[in-house]
């Protein structure tokens, strides 16, 4: 019976040999035919130990080949590409070298979101990049006051009482010691304000945002926790009273139109005046003495009768000149008006 058995196992071993070698092409060249591998793109989500957050994460997103059956791959492709599989590591302190780490991502990280039974059946290879790098920082929580940022213009005859302010002065932000390190206070939002005549009292956000330079030299921008988020920004405005400056031994111009007739000459002890300007102090400290002009027009004199050879005296008015962006409420010339000699010379 013995001999039976191993004749029935070890008989025809060439014969069976064959068939086990075309069983076994058969197999592989249907599993092959019913197999699939795509590339996909999967998010890279490290988190950062206890008591730190992350500040810089390069890359944030790796390049995963995954194969399987083809009519699974089918199935579960939209899954893959729509982030039910990503990469996912916890930190450690320890992974942190001042504050840097370079990570090797491994099939370890993957995170499905997909039913084990399709996920088992998925083969993920070729991680590109193999490496992610991150910086992170120790979380801190700070009371620094408010900078207000503001560009204020007063209306002519008003000025600023004091620097801008805000209420409250002071908030509370939590963020990467990295940041909070060199801060030593909160920035708003800019505000501008022009021709203003009256107090402001103003919402404006608070700059939620802080550049942290890397050990790698790079520069990155980082979110901060803020409590309030925004101020009331406040601007306090008065009124300033005019105060008097005068400019003497101001020369006198001859304003002569085009082909005027005559020859104009100012008096002696007429050819200077003072001039006296009324402006409140921001105005003043704004008015040079060589911008202060003087000056008398003649083309009212046009039509004067005058013989040949003949002369006669005018007093005229002095008309005063102060630079357009100077706001004054008075600018007048002493004397008021000035003695000019107008000539018909003979020919």
């Amino acid at each position: 019976m013995v001999k039976r058995m191993l004749r029935a196992v070890f008989g025809n071993f060439r014969l069976k040999f064959w068939a086990l070698v075309i069983a076994l092409g058969i197999w592989f060249y249907a599993a092959s035919r019913m197999t699939e591998e795509v590339t996909v793109r999967m998010a890279l989500d490290v988190k950062p130990p206890s008591g730190y957050v992350l500040i810089h994460q390069d890359p944030k997103a790796a390049r995963v080949s995954v194969a399987g059956p083809r009519s699974l791959l089918a199935r579960v492709r939209s899954d893959l590409t729509q982030g039910f599989v990503r990469l996912s590591y916890a930190m450690a302190a320890q992974d942190l070298f001042g504050g840097q780490a370079t990570l090797d991502i491994t099939p370890d990280w993957l995170r499905p979101s997909l039913p084990e039974g399709d996920f088992v059946q998925l083969r993920f290879r070729n991680i590109t990049p193999s490496e992610v790098k991150v910086a992170a920082s120790a979380v801190r929580e700070r009371v620094l006051p408010v900078k207000v940022r503001a560009i204020i213009e007063t209306a002519p005859g008003y000025r600023l009482v004091e620097p801008p302010s805000s209420s409250p002065a002071q908030v509370t932000v939590r963020g990467p010691a990295a940041a909070l390190d060199a801060m030593d206070s909160v920035p708003t939002a800019e505000l501008a304000l022009y021709d203003l005549q009256a107090d402001v009292h103003r919402p404006v956000g608070l700059q939620g945002e802080r550049e942290v330079t890397l050990a790698t030299g790079q520069t990155v921008s980082v979110p901060l926790e803020l409590r309030p988020q925004g101020v009331i920004a406040n601007v306090y405005v008065s009124g300033e009273e005019d105060r008097q400056e005068t400019f003497d031994n101001v020369r006198v111009q001859l304003l002569v139109p085009p082909d005027f007739p005559y020859q104009a000459e100012l008096a002696e002890g007429d050819r200077t005046v003072s001039v006296r300007v009324a402006a409140s102090p921001g105005q003043l400290r704004r008015l040079r003495r060589e911008s202060v002009q003087a000056y008398v027009a003649l083309a009212g004199l046009a039509g004067e009768r005058i013989e040949l050879g003949g002369s006669a005296p005018y007093k005229e008015p002095v008309l005063v000149l102060v630079p357009p962006e100077v706001t004054c409420t008075m600018a007048r010339a002493e004397p008021a008006r000035v003695t000019l000699v107008l000539k018909n010379p003979a020919r």
